[in-house]
């Protein structure tokens, strides 16, 4: 257990700086209810908590499919396949550089999200800066592709919920710094911070192999034993 969080808040904490890179200027609009640092950092603690709480509620969904949908007997494959399709994503970020995935926002879920967001924006009350970070976490984002892939590996609710909560408090550190060097994070900088990417997605990948066939030695030792018994 204390592997799986550990993996989950460093693939956080890792791919935080993608966060920024991708929702940077989302964080840095969060409205506060003055120009004082205390209310800036205040407005910045309920956001990420808002953006926390879908990725739980994210884990929970996660955790419920796979518990009543898979057999057990695949749940160890599925967890290779999906490292392996992580894995290629990354390389293709190297491989096609000038082709990277995008996930669309075009569509009618994302734009009703996009418009939600607009009105509590104009809002500076606390609920209505933790919606924007509950709001934020429905966006399309890869990083948390990855870690939904991760979570579901998991095989099991409990696990999944603490996987998705500890990989949002990961990204917590520097996704709240920005309230505090928001003046020093140029687009620039942004913009490098995205090759960030293709790293969690390998690291991702590689959890979830290494899980899988674990998943895999396990299931034979079991099946082994069972057979040896029913001798």
């Amino acid at each position: 257990m204390m592997y799986w969080i550990i993996s989950a808040w460093l693939m956080g904490f890792i791919g935080s700086a993608h966060c920024i890179g991708m929702c940077g200027p989302l964080a840095l609009a969060v409205p506060s209810k003055s120009d004082t640092l205390m209310s800036k950092v205040w407005s910045g603690l309920l956001y990420n908590l808002g953006r926390v709480s879908t990725y739980c509620l994210f884990g929970a969904t996660i955790g419920i499919s796979q518990k009543f949908l898979i057999p057990l007997v695949l749940q160890s494959h599925i967890s290779i396949i999906m490292g392996v399709i992580l894995i290629l994503i990354s390389l293709s970020y190297f491989l096609f550089k000038n082709k990277r995935i995008v996930f669309s926002r075009q569509n009618i879920f994302y734009q009703k999200v996009s418009n939600a967001l607009g009105v509590l924006y104009k809002n500076p009350s606390s609920l209505s800066v933790v919606g924007i970070g509950f709001l934020n976490g429905l966006l399309p984002c890869g990083l948390v592709y990855a870690a939904l892939a991760t979570a579901f590996a998991s095989m099991s609710f409990y696990k999944s919920i603490l996987f998705m909560a500890f990989f949002g408090f990961g990204t917590l550190p520097i996704m709240w710094g920005v309230v505090f060097f928001a003046n020093y994070i140029t687009p620039a900088i942004r913009l490098k911070m995205k090759i960030l990417s293709p790293v969690v997605y390998a690291i991702a990948g590689t959890l979830l192999i290494i899980r899988g066939c674990g998943e895999h030695d396990l299931l034979h030792q079991i099946m082994g034993s069972t057979i040896y018994c029913s001798k």
